[in-house]
């Protein structure tokens, strides 16, 4: 990762911040020319280097910016009425969607291919990630477990398998450019395997329900 120096903001920046982003979401850091930048953002090379001391810290800028705007980008539309067994195969599809849009296929593939260069910020995107989705999912989860339909003792670590069940339905052609199925076929067994390990079991026995510690 390279050291830290002056960023400096000014009037083009988010300009400058946009065409870089354009151009290494298209390129990725290696194969992005500092010439492509300036003309994707429409300024000049020197008014590039007037806000970034190199192509390190315009990387650097561009995917914090892209990874800022997934904040909000994700809500669920399940009706409040359905129960587990009718919500939970909605999740999957609306979660493996969100996950399988190209914009943001993009950005993971570019993310996973420069995390050993650029760490920090890897694990930001990913940390957003889990913000955005388990903000969605595990208010669901919580007043299914608070109701009895749901037997899950941390929905927290629930919330993270339902989302990895969701983006196991996404087939590794989408991150390798190659055109392949789309996440619809894996939908319903994933929402079935959480469904067999988080419904409560029909006995008589008593079950812990509390889906926080």
């Amino acid at each position: 990762m390279p050291k830290s120096q002056a960023v400096s903001p000014g009037r083009k920046f988010d300009q400058v911040v946009r065409g870089a982003a354009a151009i290494f979401l298209r390129d990725g850091f290696a194969g992005a020319s500092v010439d492509d930048i300036a003309r994707a953002a429409q300024v000049s090379k020197a008014t590039l280097y007037s806000y970034f001391p190199d192509k390190p810290h315009m990387f650097q800028e561009a995917m914090r910016a892209e990874t800022a705007r997934l904040e909000g980008s994700f809500t669920l539309d399940i009706p409040p009425d359905l129960d587990p067994a009718q919500a939970i195969p909605l999740i999957v599809a609306q979660v493996a969607e969100w996950l399988a849009d190209p914009a943001r296929v993009t950005l993971r593939r570019v993310h996973l291919a420069e995390a050993p260069r650029f760490a920090d910020l890897s694990a930001r995107f990913h940390d957003t990630l889990v913000h955005v989705l388990h903000g969605a999912i595990r208010p669901y989860l919580d007043r299914w477990v608070a109701r009895g339909q749901l037997c899950l003792d941390d929905t927290e670590i629930a919330a993270g398998q339902l989302i990895a069940l969701s983006g196991a339905s996404l087939p590794d052609s989408m991150l390798l450019c190659r055109k392949g199925k789309g996440p619809d076929d894996g939908i319903r067994p994933a929402a079935d395997l959480f469904l067999r390990a988080a419904l409560p079991l029909q006995t008589d026995a008593p079950r812990r329900r509390t889906g926080r510690r």
